[in-house]
C-alpha cells in the first residue's frame, strides 16, 4: 500500500438490489444465474476442489507453528484495546481454499450491498476440533451454513460481535480436511481509517458512474466476507472468485480470468488464483472498466510468457496514462532480475482503477488511483505496488507489527527501479531517490517511533506516521546492501524469496536477518536489534581525514541523535576524489571499531581509524555522497592524523597438526615499533597472544609466529602494527579452521523447537553446551553416550529467537562449536 497524499483517500461505497431476508428464500435466491454458470462446462475447476481431499493428514508446518505464540500475542493485544470487536484466533485450523460467489450491483438504489456464498476448506491443527470461527461483521446476515451438503440448524450457529461460530461434529484427528459453505447478505460496515474508512466501498467516478471496490488491509476483509481477517499468516492455498453483476460492468480480481459469461441481463465473471493468498489481499472491483491494452502485453519472465494488462475507467484511458502504465513491463523484468522471477508469472500482472488515493497491492492485480498514472512521469507508486508482489504478496509479513517486511522492501524497490531501469523514473536516479527517503528518515519530526510497530490496533496505528515502515525501513535495507555488496545482497534477497519456509508464506524480522547472515557469514544481531527496534540515527559530524601522498587515513567517531542508544552498528560510505581518481570506500562501524568491508568480508582496524592505499592523491572526502546510510556526517582534513609509512603487503596462515603458523611482511619498518599477534574465537573480541619487535634486524621485512595453543574451533587472527608515534593499525582478519565441527551435524538450522545432533564418525561420550550471542550459557547436557549410529535431540522451544552457539565437547577430538539460528 502506498498513498501519494498526506491523508489516504479511501472512498468506499456499494449498491445492490434488495434481496429477501428469509433464510431458505435467500439461499435459493443466491443462485442468481450462478448455478447455470457453474453447470456450464469448463467454467469452474471442480476437479481442483475435489483434489483438496487428497491432502488430508498433512502435517502442520513447523515454521508456522513457531509463529503461533507471536500471532496469539498480537491478537490478545488487539482484544485488550477493542471493547467491541474480538477477532477469532484461528490458530486451531489452517485455511486451504476459498470460493467466493458474489452478487454485486453498483447501480442498486438501496445503498451498498453484497450477497454471496463463501465456501472454505480447512485442515484441523488440533485434535477433537468442533468449533469453527470466522471473523464476520455483525451487520452482515448469515442466511444459512451448509456442512457436507446439509443445512445446519440455527443452534449450530452463534454470532458474537463481528464473529461467526459454527459448531461441527467433533473432528478427532489433526490434519483432517473439511469444509463449510456460508450464505450471507447485507450492507458491509465501514471500518474507520483515514478518509472514509476501509472495507467494501461504493463510489462514483467521472461524476456519476457508480462502481464498487474493496480494500481490506489490514483488518477489513471481515466486513464483506467471512474469513480469518485478523490472522495475516494463514494464507489460503488458492482462491476462486465468481461475481454476478449487471451487463455493462467488468469485474477485477486476483489470478487468471477464466471466463466472462452473459446470462440474461447479468455477466458472470470467474477469476481463478492458484497461489497462496492472505485474506486482506483478496480483492474485487466492479466498474465500467475498459481494458488497456486490449490485447495484453506479453512479458517474458524467466522464459515464461505472462500477460500484462489494466482495467481503467473510460475517462482515464488516455495517452498519458498509457505512457505511465507501459513502464510496468520493464519494471517486471528489472525486479525479476534482482529479486527472482515475478512470483505469479503463471497468471498475470496488472492494475485496476479504484478510489484509494494511492495504490494497494493485491496478488496479481494492484488497485491504483487514477491520479497515480495520469501523467507520463508517474512511476514511483506503480513501482512500489509491483515491488509488493515479491514483498507482501509472495512473502508476507507474519505479523502486522512487522509490516516493514512489506512496506520497507516495496519502498526500497522504488530506488532499485530508478537505479536499474532509469528510463522509467522520470530523471530520478537511485541515489536521488534514496536521498528523498533519507531526508524523510532523518527529519527531526520523524524520530518518535521504531520501524517495529508496537501498536497494531488499527490502520492508523500501523500506517501513521508512514515514514517509519516506509522510508526509514528502506534506508535500513539500503545499509544491508551497502554492507554486503550487490552480489551477496541480491543473492540473499533471492534466497529469501525462494526459501521453502517463506515462499508463498510469511516472514518475520528474524527471517530477513537469517538470510542476510547466511550469505554474508556475518553476525547481524546487533544491527537488526538496533535499527529495527529503536529510534534515531547516527552522526559522524566530526569525522576527519589526512593523507601522505596516496595513503589516506580516516577517523570516524560516531554520536547518536534522537535515540536511547549510544551507538549504531552500521556501514559507512566514504567517497574519495582527487585529480582523475574517484572511489567510494565502505567500512563497517561495529561498537565504535571500524572494520574494512570488502563486499561483506570484514577485517578489523582495531579502532575508529582506518588507512587505505589509493592509486591517486586524495583532495576531497565526502560522507555518504550517494545516500546509502542512515546517518549525517562531514569530513574535515586533520593534519594531526598521521599515516603509517610502511605498506602492509601480506598476512596469511595455516594449520599444521595442532599448531597455527602465521606469516606477514611489510615493505619497511621505519616508523614501526612492534607487532601484536591477536586471536579471537568469534571475530569480535580479540586477545593478544604474542608480541614481536618490528626492527629485530635493520633489513627485516618478513615476520612469523606459531600459535601452539589454538582452540579446537574456528579461530580468527590479526596483526596489530604499532607505530613509534603511538598510533596503530590492523591487518585484515584471517580465519583458521581448527575445529572438530565436521565430526557432527546439527539440523535443522534454523531451528524452532529442537535440533538434532548426529555424529559423523565414531565417538564415545560428549558434553553439549548452548551459549547465546553474548556468551551466556543457556543449556548444558553432560556425559551423553554417543556414537555414529545415534542422534541426540536437544530442545530449544523455550529459547527466544536469535543467534546461538552449540559447543560439543568430545574428549577424543576436542571442542567443536557450531552457530545455530533459532526462529519463533
Amino acid at each position: 500500500m502506498k498513498t501519494r497524499y498526506s491523508l489516504l483517500a479511501l472512498l468506499f461505497f456499494c449498491l445492490l438490489s434488495q434481496f429477501s431476508n428469509g433464510q431458505q428464500k435467500a439461499a435459493s435466491a443466491l443462485i442468481f444465474g450462478n448455478q447455470q454458470y457453474l453447470n456450464r462446462t469448463n467454467t469452474y475447476d471442480l476437479a481442483f476442489e475435489n483434489s483438496l481431499f487428497v491432502q488430508q493428514n498433512n502435517p502442520w508446518n513447523p515454521h508456522n507453528e513457531a509463529r503461533k505464540k507471536m500471532v496469539e500475542s498480537e491478537l490478545n493485544f488487539y482484544r485488550q484495546l477493542s471493547a467491541t470487536s474480538i477477532p477469532s484466533t484461528g490458530l486451531d485450523y489452517d485455511v486451504k481454499y476459498h470460493r467466493l460467489e458474489l452478487r454485486i450491483n453498483p447501480d442498486t438504489s438501496i445503498g451498498k450491498y453484497i450477497k454471496g456464498k463463501v465456501t472454505t476448506y480447512f485442515t484441523t491443527t488440533i485434535s477433537n476440533f468442533s468449533l469453527l470461527q470466522f471473523d464476520f461483521a455483525t451487520p452482515l446476515t448469515c442466511d444459512s451454513v451448509y456442512y457436507h451438503g446439509v443445512k445446519l440448524s440455527a443452534g449450530n450457529i452463534i454470532r458474537p460481535i463481528d464473529l461467526i461460530e459454527i459448531s461441527l461434529p467433533v473432528i478427532s484427528s489433526i490434519g483432517t480436511l473439511d469444509s463449510v459453505a456460508i450464505y450471507y447478505q447485507g450492507v458491509p460496515p465501514t471500518v474507520p481509517g483515514f478518509s472514509n474508512g476501509t472495507g467494501y466501498v461504493n463510489a462514483k467516478h467521472n461524476g456519476s458512474q457508480n462502481y464498487t471496490y474493496t480494500l481490506s488491509e489490514p483488518y477489513s476483509a471481515y466486513t464483506w466476507w467471512p474469513c480469518k481477517s485478523f490472522v495475516v499468516n494463514d494464507k489460503a492455498d488458492s482462491l476462486d472468485v465468481i461475481v454476478s453483476t449487471p451487463v455493462g460492468f467488468k469485474t477485477a480480481g486476483n489470478g487468471t480470468l477464466i471466463s466472462e459469461t452473459t446470462v440474461g441481463s447479468n455477466v458472470i465473471t470467474y477469476w481463478k488464483h492458484r497461489y497462496p493468498i492472505s485474506a486482506y489481499q483478496v480483492c474485487t472491483s466492479v466498474a465500467n472498466f475498459v481494458q488497456y491494452p486490449a490485447v495484453p502485453t506479453i512479458v517474458n519472465i524467466g522464459g515464461t510468457p505472462m500477460p500484462y494488462y489494466n482495467y481503467l475507467f473510460p475517462e482515464t484511458n488516455t495517452v498519458a496514462a498509457h505512457g505511465a502504465l507501459d513502464k510496468t513491463a520493464l519494471m517486471l523484468t528489472t525486479f525479476s532480475s534482482k529479486f527472482g522471477d515475478y512470483p505469479f508469472k503463471n497468471e498475470k500482472y496488472g492494475h485496476y482503477s479504484f478510489g484509494f488515493g494511492g495504490g494497494m497491492e493485491h496478488n496479481t492485480f494492484s488497485g491504483m488511483h487514477p491520479g497515480t498514472y495520469d501523467q507520463t512521469g508517474d512511476w514511483d507508486i506503480i513501482a512500489h505496488e509491483l515491488g509488493h508482489q515479491w514483498f507482501g504478496a509472495n512473502v508476507t509479513c507474519g505479523s502486522w507489527r512487522e509490516i516493514w517486511i512489506n512496506e520497507s522492501f516495496a519502498t526500497f524497490a522504488e530506488a532499485i527501479c530508478a537505479e536499474f531501469a532509469p528510463s522509467v523514473s522520470s530523471g530520478q536516479t537511485g541515489a536521488s531517490w534514496r536521498g528523498y527517503h533519507k531526508s524523510q528518515a532523518i527529519y527531526s519530526g520523524n524520530q518518535s517511533q521504531s520501524i517495529y510497530v508496537s501498536d497494531t490496533s488499527s490502520i492508523y496505528s500501523i500506517f501513521t506516521p508512514a515514514v517509519y515502515v516506509y522510508e526509514r525501513g528502506a534506508m535500513v535495507i539500503y545499509m544491508l546492501r551497502t554492507l554486503l555488496g550487490d552480489a551477496k545482497f541480491f543473492q540473499a534477497i533471492q534466497n529469501y524469496q525462494y526459501d521453502p519456509l517463506l515462499k508463498n508464506g510469511n516472514a518475520v524480522t528474524a527471517d530477513v536477518q537469517r538470510h542476510m547472515e547466511a550469505v554474508s557469514g556475518l553476525d547481524l544481531s546487533s544491527f537488526f536489534n538496533q535499527w529495527i527496534y529503536n529510534t534515531g540515527f547516527a552522526n559522524y559530524n566530526s569525522a576527519g581525514w589526512n593523507n601522505a601522498g596516496t595513503k589516506i587515513v580516516l577517523q570516524l567517531p560516531q554520536t547518536t541523535q534522537y535515540s536511547a542508544l549510544s551507538h549504531f552498528d552500521m556501514p559507512v560510505a566514504v567517497r574519495i576524489q582527487g585529480g582523475v581518481g574517484d572511489t567510494t570506500i565502505i567500512v563497517y562501524d561495529k561498537g565504535g571499531v571500524i572494520y574494512y568491508d570488502d563486499n561483506g568480508v570484514l577485517s578489523s582496524s582495531g579502532s575508529n581509524i582506518v588507512q587505505y592505499d589509493l592509486s591517486f592523491v586524495p583532495t576531497t572526502v565526502t560522507f555518504d555522497a550517494f545516500n546509502q546510510v542512515l546517518a549525517n556526517g562531514s569530513f574535515t582534513k586533520n593534519p594531526g592524523l598521521s599515516t603509517l609509512s610502511s605498506n602492509f603487503v601480506k598476512f596469511s596462515g595455516n594449520k599444521k597438526k595442532l599448531d597455527v603458523n602465521l606469516w606477514w611482511n611489510v615493505d619497511n619498518t621505519i616508523d614501526l615499533f612492534s607487532f601484536d599477534v591477536e586471536r579471537s574465537i568469534d571475530g569480535i573480541a580479540f586477545e593478544t597472544i604474542g608480541k614481536i619487535g618490528a626492527q629485530l634486524t635493520p633489513a627485516q621485512t618478513n615476520f612469523s609466529f606459531i600459535d601452539r595453543n589454538c582452540p579446537m574451533q574456528d579461530s580468527y587472527y590479526r596483526i596489530k602494527l604499532n607505530q613509534k608515534k603511538g598510533n596503530s593499525i590492523y591487518t585484515k582478519t584471517i580465519v583458521i579452521n581448527n575445529s572438530a565441527a565436521n565430526n557432527y551435524s546439527v539440523t535443522p538450522n534454523p531451528a524452532s523447537d529442537f535440533f538434532i545432533l548426529k555424529a559423523m564418525k565414531s565417538v564415545s561420550r560428549i558434553n553439549v553446551k548452548i551459549y547465546d550471542g553474548s556468551g551466556k550459557l543457556m543449556r548444558q547436557l553432560t556425559n551423553k553416550k554417543f556414537d555414529s549410529n545415534s542422534s541426540l535431540q536437544v530442545s530449544v522451544s523455550d529459547m527466544v529467537a536469535g543467534n546461538y552457539y552449540v559447543e560439543i565437547q568430545d574428549v577424543a577430538t576436542g571442542n567443536s562449536t557450531t552457530k545455530i539460528v533459532i526462529i519463533k
